[in-house]
Protein backbone atom coordinates (compact mmCIF):
# COMPACT_ATOMS: atom_id res chain seq x y z
CA UNK A 1 0.00 0.00 0.00
CA UNK A 2 1.45 3.06 -1.05
CA UNK A 3 2.10 5.95 1.86
CA UNK A 4 1.32 9.30 1.70
CA UNK A 5 5.11 10.06 1.58
CA UNK A 6 5.94 8.20 -1.65
CA UNK A 7 2.14 9.94 -2.84
CA UNK A 8 3.84 13.15 -2.61
CA UNK A 9 6.83 12.12 -4.34
CA UNK A 10 5.07 10.76 -7.00
CA UNK A 11 3.42 14.09 -7.44
CA UNK A 12 6.63 15.61 -7.55
CA UNK A 13 8.11 13.47 -10.13
CA UNK A 14 5.11 14.40 -12.31
CA UNK A 15 4.95 17.73 -11.93
CA UNK A 16 8.85 17.39 -13.19
CA UNK A 17 7.61 15.47 -16.17
CA UNK A 18 4.87 17.90 -17.12
CA UNK A 19 7.62 20.63 -16.71
CA UNK A 20 9.98 18.73 -18.76
CA UNK A 21 7.28 17.98 -21.55
CA UNK A 22 6.49 21.55 -21.45
CA UNK A 23 9.88 22.52 -22.29
CA UNK A 24 10.39 20.26 -25.30
CA UNK A 25 7.13 20.83 -26.64
CA UNK A 26 7.93 24.85 -26.75
CA UNK A 27 11.49 24.47 -28.48
CA UNK A 28 9.38 22.20 -30.56
CA UNK A 29 7.11 25.21 -31.28
CA UNK A 30 10.07 27.32 -32.20
CA UNK A 31 11.39 24.45 -34.29
CA UNK A 32 8.36 24.69 -36.34
CA UNK A 33 8.45 28.39 -36.31
CA UNK A 34 11.34 28.39 -37.52
CA UNK A 35 11.77 25.77 -40.20
CA UNK A 36 8.19 25.28 -41.30
CA UNK A 37 6.01 22.08 -40.75
CA UNK A 38 6.74 18.69 -42.41
CA UNK A 39 4.36 17.36 -44.68
CA UNK A 40 5.10 14.25 -43.72
CA UNK A 41 4.46 14.12 -40.14
CA UNK A 42 0.53 15.46 -39.35
CA UNK A 43 -2.68 15.43 -41.76
CA UNK A 44 -3.73 18.09 -39.01
CA UNK A 45 -0.94 20.48 -40.35
CA UNK A 46 -2.05 20.62 -43.71
CA UNK A 47 -3.38 23.16 -46.06
CA UNK A 48 -5.58 22.28 -48.58
CA UNK A 49 -7.86 23.89 -50.40
CA UNK A 50 -10.08 21.47 -51.38
CA UNK A 51 -9.04 17.22 -51.62
CA UNK A 52 -9.38 15.40 -55.11
CA UNK A 53 -12.23 13.12 -54.74
CA UNK A 54 -11.97 9.67 -56.39
CA UNK A 55 -14.66 7.53 -56.91
CA UNK A 56 -14.10 4.38 -57.60
CA UNK A 57 -16.11 1.07 -58.40
CA UNK A 58 -16.52 -1.21 -55.28
CA UNK A 59 -14.14 -3.48 -57.20
CA UNK A 60 -11.23 -1.09 -56.77
CA UNK A 61 -12.09 0.51 -52.99
CA UNK A 62 -9.41 -2.12 -51.22
CA UNK A 63 -6.61 -1.73 -53.79
CA UNK A 64 -7.33 2.29 -53.81
CA UNK A 65 -7.51 2.31 -49.81
CA UNK A 66 -3.80 0.87 -49.83
CA UNK A 67 -2.41 3.07 -52.29
CA UNK A 68 -4.18 6.08 -50.26
CA UNK A 69 -2.62 4.82 -47.14
CA UNK A 70 0.98 3.78 -48.66
CA UNK A 71 1.16 7.62 -50.79
CA UNK A 72 0.00 9.13 -47.20
CA UNK A 73 2.79 7.53 -45.22
CA UNK A 74 5.40 9.41 -47.26
CA UNK A 75 3.03 12.83 -47.11
CA UNK A 76 0.40 12.87 -44.71
CA UNK A 77 -0.98 16.20 -46.73
CA UNK A 78 -1.66 13.96 -49.95
CA UNK A 79 -4.62 15.91 -51.29
CA UNK A 80 -6.70 12.72 -51.86
CA UNK A 81 -9.81 10.82 -50.58
CA UNK A 82 -11.74 8.15 -51.83
CA UNK A 83 -15.50 7.46 -52.65
CA UNK A 84 -16.86 3.91 -53.64
CA UNK A 85 -19.86 3.86 -55.63
CA UNK A 86 -21.78 2.08 -58.39
CA UNK A 87 -21.60 3.05 -61.72
CA UNK A 88 -25.08 4.57 -62.36
CA UNK A 89 -24.55 6.38 -59.09
CA UNK A 90 -21.59 8.19 -60.64
CA UNK A 91 -23.31 8.93 -63.69
CA UNK A 92 -25.45 10.30 -62.10
CA UNK A 93 -23.41 12.67 -60.13
CA UNK A 94 -22.51 14.14 -63.08
CA UNK A 95 -26.23 15.73 -63.70
CA UNK A 96 -26.94 16.14 -60.00
CA UNK A 97 -24.20 17.50 -58.31
CA UNK A 98 -21.30 15.93 -56.44
CA UNK A 99 -19.33 14.55 -58.98
CA UNK A 100 -15.14 13.30 -58.37
CA UNK A 101 -12.43 14.48 -59.48
CA UNK A 102 -11.30 11.16 -60.66
CA UNK A 103 -13.00 8.40 -61.87
CA UNK A 104 -12.16 5.02 -61.75
CA UNK A 105 -14.63 2.97 -64.04
CA UNK A 106 -15.14 -0.24 -64.09
CA UNK A 107 -14.79 -0.08 -68.27
CA UNK A 108 -14.23 1.98 -70.93
CA UNK A 109 -17.40 1.86 -72.09
CA UNK A 110 -18.86 3.75 -69.10
CA UNK A 111 -17.11 6.69 -69.83
CA UNK A 112 -17.63 6.55 -73.56
CA UNK A 113 -21.39 6.11 -72.62
CA UNK A 114 -20.98 10.06 -70.63
CA UNK A 115 -18.84 11.52 -73.41
CA UNK A 116 -21.80 10.25 -76.11
CA UNK A 117 -24.67 12.40 -73.80
CA UNK A 118 -22.09 15.77 -73.34
CA UNK A 119 -20.03 14.90 -70.53
CA UNK A 120 -16.70 15.57 -71.18
CA UNK A 121 -14.50 13.34 -69.27
CA UNK A 122 -10.25 12.94 -69.94
CA UNK A 123 -8.97 8.96 -69.35
CA UNK A 124 -5.15 9.60 -68.00
CA UNK A 125 -4.59 5.37 -67.54
CA UNK A 126 -6.61 3.15 -69.77
CA UNK A 127 -6.24 0.94 -67.31
CA UNK A 128 -5.06 0.29 -63.59
CA UNK A 129 -6.18 -3.67 -63.07
CA UNK A 130 -8.00 -6.30 -64.21
CA UNK A 131 -10.91 -8.76 -63.13
CA UNK A 132 -12.32 -11.61 -65.45
CA UNK A 133 -15.94 -11.90 -64.88
CA UNK A 134 -17.04 -15.45 -64.93
CA UNK A 135 -20.11 -17.39 -63.67
CA UNK A 136 -20.04 -19.06 -60.43
CA UNK A 137 -22.51 -21.70 -59.00
CA UNK A 138 -22.51 -25.25 -57.68
CA UNK A 139 -22.16 -28.86 -58.70
CA UNK A 140 -26.10 -28.65 -59.06
CA UNK A 141 -25.52 -26.17 -61.71
CA UNK A 142 -24.92 -26.56 -65.63
CA UNK A 143 -22.00 -25.36 -66.95
CA UNK A 144 -22.87 -23.94 -70.49
CA UNK A 145 -20.80 -24.23 -73.90
CA UNK A 146 -21.68 -20.26 -74.57
CA UNK A 147 -22.76 -17.70 -72.48
CA UNK A 148 -26.00 -17.12 -74.91
CA UNK A 149 -26.94 -20.24 -73.83
CA UNK A 150 -26.14 -19.78 -70.74
CA UNK A 151 -28.58 -16.35 -70.39
CA UNK A 152 -31.28 -18.33 -72.61
CA UNK A 153 -31.39 -21.06 -69.92
CA UNK A 154 -33.19 -18.31 -67.11
CA UNK A 155 -30.38 -20.02 -64.77
CA UNK A 156 -28.53 -16.89 -65.08
CA UNK A 157 -29.11 -14.14 -61.85
CA UNK A 158 -28.02 -11.15 -62.98
CA UNK A 159 -28.07 -8.48 -60.45
CA UNK A 160 -28.51 -4.41 -61.95
CA UNK A 161 -26.75 -3.98 -64.85
CA UNK A 162 -25.91 -0.37 -63.49
CA UNK A 163 -24.48 -1.17 -61.04
CA UNK A 164 -23.48 -4.47 -60.57
CA UNK A 165 -20.50 -4.40 -63.27
CA UNK A 166 -19.98 -8.61 -63.82
CA UNK A 167 -24.03 -8.29 -64.54
CA UNK A 168 -23.47 -5.49 -66.99
CA UNK A 169 -20.28 -7.70 -69.13
CA UNK A 170 -22.29 -10.62 -68.67
CA UNK A 171 -25.05 -9.03 -70.22
CA UNK A 172 -22.69 -8.34 -73.46
CA UNK A 173 -21.05 -11.55 -73.23
CA UNK A 174 -22.62 -12.95 -76.00
CA UNK A 175 -21.93 -10.59 -78.57
CA UNK A 176 -18.28 -10.79 -76.85
CA UNK A 177 -17.63 -14.44 -77.43
CA UNK A 178 -18.77 -13.91 -80.96
CA UNK A 179 -21.12 -16.58 -83.22
CA UNK A 180 -23.89 -15.00 -82.43
CA UNK A 181 -26.21 -12.97 -84.96
CA UNK A 182 -27.92 -9.68 -83.88
CA UNK A 183 -31.34 -11.09 -84.10
CA UNK A 184 -30.39 -13.47 -80.85
CA UNK A 185 -28.49 -11.18 -79.02
CA UNK A 186 -31.39 -8.89 -79.12
CA UNK A 187 -33.67 -12.21 -78.28
CA UNK A 188 -31.03 -12.93 -75.04
CA UNK A 189 -31.46 -9.44 -73.92
CA UNK A 190 -34.84 -9.45 -74.10
CA UNK A 191 -35.43 -12.80 -72.12
CA UNK A 192 -33.45 -11.78 -69.66
CA UNK A 193 -34.84 -8.21 -69.07
CA UNK A 194 -37.92 -9.35 -68.67
CA UNK A 195 -37.05 -12.15 -66.54
CA UNK A 196 -34.84 -9.79 -64.49
CA UNK A 197 -38.15 -6.99 -64.63
CA UNK A 198 -40.36 -9.68 -63.01
CA UNK A 199 -38.11 -10.39 -59.81
CA UNK A 200 -38.09 -6.61 -59.54
CA UNK A 201 -41.52 -6.58 -59.23
CA UNK A 202 -41.04 -9.05 -56.32
CA UNK A 203 -38.48 -6.93 -54.90
CA UNK A 204 -35.86 -10.12 -55.82
CA UNK A 205 -33.11 -8.43 -57.77
CA UNK A 206 -30.40 -8.91 -55.03
CA UNK A 207 -27.35 -10.48 -56.46
CA UNK A 208 -26.35 -13.53 -53.92
CA UNK A 209 -23.13 -13.62 -52.02
CA UNK A 210 -20.89 -16.34 -53.20
CA UNK A 211 -20.67 -17.09 -49.27
CA UNK A 212 -24.20 -17.41 -48.49
CA UNK A 213 -24.02 -20.32 -51.80
CA UNK A 214 -24.77 -23.63 -50.45
CA UNK A 215 -25.18 -26.93 -51.98
CA UNK A 216 -27.98 -27.36 -53.27
CA UNK A 217 -27.75 -23.59 -55.13
CA UNK A 218 -28.80 -24.02 -59.10
CA UNK A 219 -28.37 -21.71 -60.53
CA UNK A 220 -25.69 -19.68 -62.15
CA UNK A 221 -23.98 -15.78 -60.81
CA UNK A 222 -22.43 -12.89 -62.79
CA UNK A 223 -18.99 -12.45 -60.43
CA UNK A 224 -15.81 -11.01 -60.69
CA UNK A 225 -12.68 -12.96 -60.35
CA UNK A 226 -12.16 -10.48 -56.79
CA UNK A 227 -15.03 -12.09 -55.71
CA UNK A 228 -14.60 -15.23 -56.52
CA UNK A 229 -11.09 -14.72 -54.28
CA UNK A 230 -12.76 -12.79 -51.56
CA UNK A 231 -16.53 -13.82 -50.93
CA UNK A 232 -16.14 -17.66 -52.03
CA UNK A 233 -13.09 -17.87 -50.06
CA UNK A 234 -13.70 -20.60 -47.51
CA UNK A 235 -16.53 -21.78 -49.47
CA UNK A 236 -15.93 -25.29 -50.86
CA UNK A 237 -19.16 -25.54 -52.65
CA UNK A 238 -18.80 -22.79 -55.09
CA UNK A 239 -17.19 -23.44 -58.35
CA UNK A 240 -16.00 -21.69 -61.52
CA UNK A 241 -18.86 -22.58 -64.31
CA UNK A 242 -17.69 -20.05 -67.16
CA UNK A 243 -18.45 -20.98 -70.80
CA UNK A 244 -15.41 -22.31 -72.48
CA UNK A 245 -15.48 -19.33 -75.61
CA UNK A 246 -14.21 -17.48 -72.26
CA UNK A 247 -14.17 -14.14 -70.10
CA UNK A 248 -15.13 -10.65 -70.20
CA UNK A 249 -13.09 -8.42 -68.38
CA UNK A 250 -12.95 -5.27 -66.31
CA UNK A 251 -10.44 -3.20 -66.70
CA UNK A 252 -10.62 0.20 -64.13
CA UNK A 253 -9.45 2.88 -66.40
CA UNK A 254 -8.62 6.39 -64.45
CA UNK A 255 -10.69 9.21 -65.82
CA UNK A 256 -10.40 12.72 -64.82
CA UNK A 257 -13.42 15.00 -65.19
CA UNK A 258 -12.89 18.01 -66.63
CA UNK A 259 -12.52 21.59 -64.03
CA UNK A 260 -11.41 18.86 -61.24
CA UNK A 261 -9.82 20.06 -57.83
CA UNK A 262 -6.22 21.80 -58.18
CA UNK A 263 -4.27 19.08 -57.55
CA UNK A 264 -6.08 16.86 -59.17
CA UNK A 265 -3.20 15.94 -62.18
CA UNK A 266 -0.93 15.69 -59.13
CA UNK A 267 -2.73 13.17 -57.59
CA UNK A 268 -3.28 10.73 -60.58
CA UNK A 269 0.30 10.74 -61.81
CA UNK A 270 0.86 9.41 -58.27
CA UNK A 271 -1.92 7.05 -58.58
CA UNK A 272 -0.88 5.60 -61.73
CA UNK A 273 2.98 5.37 -60.66
CA UNK A 274 1.93 3.57 -57.34
CA UNK A 275 -0.34 0.93 -59.51
CA UNK A 276 2.58 0.25 -61.58
CA UNK A 277 5.03 -0.60 -58.72
CA UNK A 278 5.77 -3.84 -57.29
CA UNK A 279 3.52 -2.67 -53.89
CA UNK A 280 0.55 -1.63 -56.11
CA UNK A 281 1.33 -5.13 -57.84
CA UNK A 282 1.01 -7.02 -54.48
CA UNK A 283 -1.88 -4.38 -53.17
CA UNK A 284 -3.78 -5.43 -56.45
CA UNK A 285 -2.69 -9.34 -55.40
CA UNK A 286 -4.14 -8.67 -52.21
CA UNK A 287 -7.41 -7.34 -53.25
CA UNK A 288 -7.84 -9.91 -55.78
CA UNK A 289 -7.36 -8.37 -58.77
CA UNK A 290 -4.59 -8.65 -61.64
CA UNK A 291 -2.22 -6.18 -62.66
CA UNK A 292 -3.17 -4.11 -66.02
CA UNK A 293 -1.35 -6.14 -68.00
CA UNK A 294 -4.05 -8.98 -66.95
CA UNK A 295 -1.58 -11.48 -66.11
CA UNK A 296 -2.99 -14.23 -64.41
CA UNK A 297 -2.75 -14.40 -60.35
CA UNK A 298 -0.42 -17.33 -59.63
CA UNK A 299 -2.29 -20.65 -58.12
CA UNK A 300 -5.61 -18.96 -57.72
CA UNK A 301 -8.37 -17.31 -59.81
CA UNK A 302 -10.12 -18.33 -63.31
CA UNK A 303 -6.33 -18.81 -64.71
CA UNK A 304 -7.81 -20.93 -67.48
CA UNK A 305 -9.96 -19.07 -68.69
CA UNK A 306 -9.24 -16.66 -72.00
CA UNK A 307 -9.91 -13.02 -71.85
CA UNK A 308 -12.26 -12.20 -74.44
CA UNK A 309 -12.07 -8.89 -76.74
CA UNK A 310 -13.79 -6.05 -75.80
CA UNK A 311 -16.49 -4.80 -78.14
CA UNK A 312 -17.21 -1.06 -79.14
CA UNK A 313 -18.63 1.24 -76.53
CA UNK A 314 -21.84 1.91 -78.38
CA UNK A 315 -22.62 -1.82 -78.67
CA UNK A 316 -22.31 -2.14 -75.15
CA UNK A 317 -24.24 0.86 -73.87
CA UNK A 318 -27.04 0.09 -76.84
CA UNK A 319 -27.30 -3.29 -74.99
CA UNK A 320 -27.62 -2.04 -71.56
CA UNK A 321 -30.10 1.01 -73.06
CA UNK A 322 -32.40 -2.03 -74.22
CA UNK A 323 -32.39 -4.39 -70.59
CA UNK A 324 -33.14 -0.70 -69.03
CA UNK A 325 -35.87 -0.22 -70.97
CA UNK A 326 -36.87 -3.85 -71.12
CA UNK A 327 -36.96 -4.31 -67.59
CA UNK A 328 -38.81 -1.39 -65.69
CA UNK A 329 -42.67 -1.15 -66.39
CA UNK A 330 -42.87 1.98 -67.68
CA UNK A 331 -46.05 4.58 -67.81
CA UNK A 332 -44.70 7.33 -70.30
CA UNK A 333 -46.27 10.34 -72.48
CA UNK A 334 -43.90 11.10 -74.94
CA UNK A 335 -43.99 14.86 -75.99
CA UNK A 336 -42.61 15.79 -79.19
CA UNK A 337 -41.86 19.22 -80.35
CA UNK A 338 -43.62 19.55 -83.70
CA UNK A 339 -42.15 23.26 -84.45
CA UNK A 340 -40.97 24.44 -88.01
CA UNK A 341 -37.50 24.48 -86.67
CA UNK A 342 -37.58 20.20 -86.91
CA UNK A 343 -37.21 20.25 -89.93
CA UNK A 344 -33.98 21.65 -89.85
CA UNK A 345 -31.28 19.18 -90.89
CA UNK A 346 -29.69 16.62 -88.28
CA UNK A 347 -27.74 13.31 -88.36
CA UNK A 348 -30.16 11.19 -90.67
CA UNK A 349 -32.32 13.58 -91.90
CA UNK A 350 -34.15 16.19 -89.92
CA UNK A 351 -34.52 16.88 -86.29
CA UNK A 352 -37.94 15.35 -86.44
CA UNK A 353 -36.54 12.10 -88.25
CA UNK A 354 -33.73 12.06 -85.10
CA UNK A 355 -36.86 12.35 -82.84
CA UNK A 356 -39.38 9.74 -84.84
CA UNK A 357 -36.86 7.40 -85.33
CA UNK A 358 -35.77 6.85 -81.75
CA UNK A 359 -39.23 6.87 -81.24
CA UNK A 360 -39.74 3.87 -83.15
CA UNK A 361 -36.73 1.88 -82.43
CA UNK A 362 -37.64 2.58 -78.88
CA UNK A 363 -41.49 0.83 -80.13
CA UNK A 364 -39.26 -2.58 -81.30
CA UNK A 365 -38.07 -3.05 -77.58
CA UNK A 366 -40.44 -2.00 -75.11
CA UNK A 367 -42.45 -4.88 -73.53
CA UNK A 368 -46.13 -5.01 -74.41
CA UNK A 369 -46.92 -4.26 -70.91
CA UNK A 370 -45.49 -0.66 -71.75
CA UNK A 371 -47.97 2.04 -71.06
CA UNK A 372 -47.55 5.02 -73.96
CA UNK A 373 -49.25 7.68 -75.51
CA UNK A 374 -48.06 10.59 -77.56
CA UNK A 375 -48.67 14.36 -78.16
CA UNK A 376 -47.28 16.70 -80.56
CA UNK A 377 -46.82 20.72 -79.37
CA UNK A 378 -45.93 24.22 -80.96
CA UNK A 379 -48.41 27.53 -81.18
CA UNK A 380 -51.97 26.96 -81.76
CA UNK A 381 -50.61 22.99 -82.85
CA UNK A 382 -54.18 21.81 -80.63
CA UNK A 383 -56.57 25.06 -82.17
CA UNK A 384 -56.47 28.69 -81.15
CA UNK A 385 -54.88 29.03 -77.25
CA UNK A 386 -53.72 25.43 -77.08
CA UNK A 387 -49.96 24.64 -78.24
CA UNK A 388 -50.67 20.73 -77.61
CA UNK A 389 -52.51 18.43 -79.14
CA UNK A 390 -53.07 14.37 -78.46
CA UNK A 391 -51.60 11.69 -81.47
CA UNK A 392 -52.07 8.70 -79.13
CA UNK A 393 -53.75 8.10 -75.68
CA UNK A 394 -52.21 6.52 -72.80
CA UNK A 395 -52.92 2.77 -73.23
CA UNK A 396 -50.41 -0.70 -73.10
CA UNK A 397 -48.98 -1.52 -76.58
CA UNK A 398 -50.95 -4.66 -76.36
CA UNK A 399 -54.21 -2.66 -76.39
CA UNK A 400 -56.35 -1.95 -78.78
CA UNK A 401 -57.02 1.70 -80.28
CA UNK A 402 -59.13 2.40 -83.09
CA UNK A 403 -59.68 -1.40 -84.22
CA UNK A 404 -55.67 -2.38 -84.22
CA UNK A 405 -52.76 -2.86 -81.63
CA UNK A 406 -51.51 0.00 -79.75
CA UNK A 407 -48.20 -0.50 -80.71
CA UNK A 408 -49.36 -0.41 -84.62
CA UNK A 409 -51.28 2.76 -83.90
CA UNK A 410 -48.38 4.13 -82.57
CA UNK A 411 -46.10 3.65 -85.01
CA UNK A 412 -48.68 5.19 -87.54
CA UNK A 413 -48.91 8.25 -85.63
CA UNK A 414 -45.09 8.83 -85.35
CA UNK A 415 -44.96 9.01 -88.78
CA UNK A 416 -47.43 11.58 -89.20
CA UNK A 417 -44.99 13.99 -87.26
CA UNK A 418 -43.21 15.34 -89.97
CA UNK A 419 -46.59 16.47 -91.65
CA UNK A 420 -47.73 18.63 -88.49
CA UNK A 421 -44.67 20.45 -88.06
CA UNK A 422 -45.29 24.59 -87.78
CA UNK A 423 -45.09 27.91 -86.18
CA UNK A 424 -42.98 28.61 -82.87
CA UNK A 425 -42.27 26.53 -79.68
CA UNK A 426 -45.02 26.56 -77.06
CA UNK A 427 -42.75 24.60 -74.31
CA UNK A 428 -44.60 25.84 -71.14
CA UNK A 429 -48.00 25.64 -71.39
CA UNK A 430 -47.30 22.20 -72.76
CA UNK A 431 -45.31 20.92 -70.24
CA UNK A 432 -48.04 22.15 -67.84
CA UNK A 433 -50.88 20.29 -69.48
CA UNK A 434 -48.93 17.04 -69.69
CA UNK A 435 -47.66 16.85 -66.34
CA UNK A 436 -51.59 17.29 -65.47
CA UNK A 437 -52.64 14.67 -67.43
CA UNK A 438 -49.68 12.30 -66.72
CA UNK A 439 -51.27 12.80 -62.88
CA UNK A 440 -54.63 11.96 -63.59
CA UNK A 441 -53.27 8.39 -65.24
CA UNK A 442 -51.12 7.82 -62.69
CA UNK A 443 -50.92 4.11 -62.34
CA UNK A 444 -48.73 2.84 -58.97
CA UNK A 445 -47.53 -0.35 -60.84
CA UNK A 446 -45.36 1.70 -63.26
CA UNK A 447 -43.02 3.80 -63.49
CA UNK A 448 -44.47 7.43 -64.56
CA UNK A 449 -42.96 9.72 -67.21
CA UNK A 450 -43.55 12.66 -69.47
CA UNK A 451 -40.40 12.39 -72.22
CA UNK A 452 -40.70 15.72 -73.35
CA UNK A 453 -38.07 16.03 -77.20
CA UNK A 454 -37.77 19.54 -77.71
CA UNK A 455 -35.30 21.56 -80.20
CA UNK A 456 -35.44 25.12 -78.65
CA UNK A 457 -37.15 27.86 -76.60
CA UNK A 458 -40.34 28.28 -75.76
CA UNK A 459 -41.02 31.21 -77.99
CA UNK A 460 -45.21 31.76 -77.32
CA UNK A 461 -45.56 34.93 -76.15
CA UNK A 462 -49.02 34.35 -74.42
CA UNK A 463 -47.71 31.13 -72.28
CA UNK A 464 -47.47 31.46 -69.16
CA UNK A 465 -43.77 32.16 -67.68
CA UNK A 466 -41.02 29.57 -66.61
CA UNK A 467 -41.17 30.69 -63.09
CA UNK A 468 -44.93 30.28 -62.96
CA UNK A 469 -44.56 27.12 -64.28
CA UNK A 470 -42.35 25.77 -62.44
CA UNK A 471 -44.41 27.16 -59.43
CA UNK A 472 -47.41 25.29 -60.57
CA UNK A 473 -45.49 22.01 -61.07
CA UNK A 474 -44.23 22.55 -57.11
CA UNK A 475 -47.86 22.32 -56.27
CA UNK A 476 -48.61 19.78 -58.10
CA UNK A 477 -46.20 17.39 -56.99
CA UNK A 478 -47.57 14.42 -55.02
CA UNK A 479 -44.69 12.44 -53.18
CA UNK A 480 -47.47 9.65 -53.01
CA UNK A 481 -47.53 9.70 -56.87
CA UNK A 482 -44.74 10.93 -58.61
CA UNK A 483 -44.13 12.08 -62.41
CA UNK A 484 -41.00 12.99 -63.53
CA UNK A 485 -40.08 14.73 -66.43
CA UNK A 486 -37.61 13.70 -68.72
CA UNK A 487 -36.09 16.36 -70.98
CA UNK A 488 -34.74 15.79 -74.31
CA UNK A 489 -32.76 18.46 -75.96
CA UNK A 490 -32.76 17.74 -79.75
CA UNK A 491 -29.79 19.56 -80.85
CA UNK A 492 -27.60 21.98 -79.96
CA UNK A 493 -30.47 24.84 -80.17
CA UNK A 494 -32.44 23.25 -77.45
CA UNK A 495 -33.05 25.35 -74.35
CA UNK A 496 -31.15 23.16 -71.77
CA UNK A 497 -31.44 25.38 -68.85
CA UNK A 498 -35.31 25.51 -69.24
CA UNK A 499 -35.37 21.51 -69.41
CA UNK A 500 -33.17 21.24 -66.71
CA UNK A 501 -35.53 23.52 -64.32
CA UNK A 502 -38.34 21.45 -65.39
CA UNK A 503 -36.49 18.25 -64.80
CA UNK A 504 -34.87 18.75 -61.01
CA UNK A 505 -38.36 20.48 -59.94
CA UNK A 506 -40.31 16.98 -60.93
CA UNK A 507 -37.19 14.74 -59.98
CA UNK A 508 -36.55 14.06 -63.30
CA UNK A 509 -33.78 14.34 -65.78
CA UNK A 510 -32.77 15.91 -68.56
CA UNK A 511 -30.23 15.10 -71.65
CA UNK A 512 -29.12 16.70 -74.58
CA UNK A 513 -29.08 14.28 -77.46
CA UNK A 514 -27.96 14.57 -81.22
CA UNK A 515 -28.38 11.03 -82.76
CA UNK A 516 -30.85 8.09 -82.27
CA UNK A 517 -28.91 6.24 -80.31
CA UNK A 518 -27.85 9.56 -78.15
CA UNK A 519 -31.90 9.42 -77.32
CA UNK A 520 -31.78 5.66 -76.70
CA UNK A 521 -29.56 5.76 -73.92
CA UNK A 522 -30.42 8.42 -72.28
CA UNK A 523 -34.17 7.02 -72.60
CA UNK A 524 -33.11 4.42 -71.11
CA UNK A 525 -30.96 5.52 -68.25
CA UNK A 526 -33.53 7.87 -67.39
CA UNK A 527 -36.33 5.09 -66.90
CA UNK A 528 -33.91 2.72 -65.38
CA UNK A 529 -32.95 5.19 -62.94
CA UNK A 530 -36.00 5.22 -61.00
Amino acid sequence: MSTGRHSEGNRRGLTSIALVVALVAAVAGVGWLAFGPDRGSSADDCDVDRPVVISVVPAMQMAMEAALADLKKGDACFPAEIRAESPAAVEDSFFNGGRPDLWVADTPARVDGLASIGVNTTTLTPSLAVSPIGLAGTKKSTEYPTWAEALESGAVMLGDPQVDSASAMALIAPVMEGGTDAARAQAVVTTVAQAYGGRAVEGDVEKTALDEVGASYSKLIPVTEQEMLTQAKGNDKVVDLTPPTGAPALTFPLVKANGGAPDTDLVATALRDWFTSQDGRIALADAGLRPADGSPLVGRGMADDKILDEVPAVQFNEVLGQFGMLSVPSSMLAVFDASGSMDFPAPGGTRMDLAGNAALTALDVLPDTTRLGIWAFSIEQGGPGQDWRELAPMRRLLDTTKGMKHEAYLRKQVKELKKITQGGTGLYDTTLAAYKEAMKNYDRGYYNAIVIFSDGANDDEGSISLSKLLSELENLKDPNKPVRVIGLGISNDADMAALESIARTTGGSWFQANTPSDILMVLSKAISAR
